[in-house]
């Protein structure tokens, strides 16, 4: 006998999948390619970087799952590994912005969305910060800086994708605030900090 699925539940699984944090720093990294300027150029840039930054590491990890090469978990690998390929991954980008002129907005979302992956990583031991909520803290501080006015639509994205993370029970309430609250701070301070440095 099957249980029929709440309504709001359902309606949880569909924002967490449309807000993933994949989806959400795509979209950061489009618009912050086209922040200055909106043109096909700058547009490709932003998808490029979506790609090469969100779709091509998942895809990576989806194969690697279904192959069951993960059974042991990526977290056996330690935090040598990462933080090496996500410093060539960030040098290797700023680096191809500045030799082919792209804009440097763009490398200011880049390095904000490793600095919260960062915190996550280093600070597993002591808290335990949940991708999706971080992510959304991230997305309410940078939009805003990003687009100006427009940008405060991120502020209902951020609520609508925490309000879905709470029903769907993935994190605690306490947990759920820290991480909303390390987004905003080390993800929207590092780009507002370096967006200064840009212009």
């Amino acid at each position: 006998m099957t249980t029929a699925v709440p309504g709001r539940v359902r309606t949880a699984r569909a924002i967490a999948g449309v807000l993933s944090p994949g989806v959400v720093w795509g979209v950061a990294l489009v618009l912050g390619a086209l922040a200055g300027s909106w043109d096909l150029l700058s547009a490709a840039w932003g998808i490029g970087a979506a790609v090469l930054i969100c779709l091509v590491p998942w895809t990576i990890v989806a194969r690697l799952d279904r192959a069951g090469q993960l059974r042991r978990g990526i977290r056996r690998f330690g935090l040598a590994p990462l933080a090496v390929c996500a410093g060539v991954l960030m040098y290797g980008s700023l680096r191809a912005i500045q030799w082919l002129d792209g804009p440097l907005a763009l490398a200011a979302v880049i390095f904000a969305a490793c600095a919260g992956l960062a915190a996550v990583v280093l600070l597993d031991r002591v808290v335990r910060l949940g991708w999706a909520a971080v992510s959304y803290g991230a997305l309410a501080v940078i939009l805003p800086l990003m687009l100006g006015l427009p940008g405060l639509v991120a502020w209902a994205a951020a609520a609508l994708g925490t309000w879905a993370q709470a029903v769907l029970g993935r994190t605690t309430a306490a947990r759920l605030a820290v991480s909303l609250a390390a987004g905003a701070l080390v993800c929207g301070g590092t780009y507002a900090l370096l967006l200064q440095a840009v212009r």
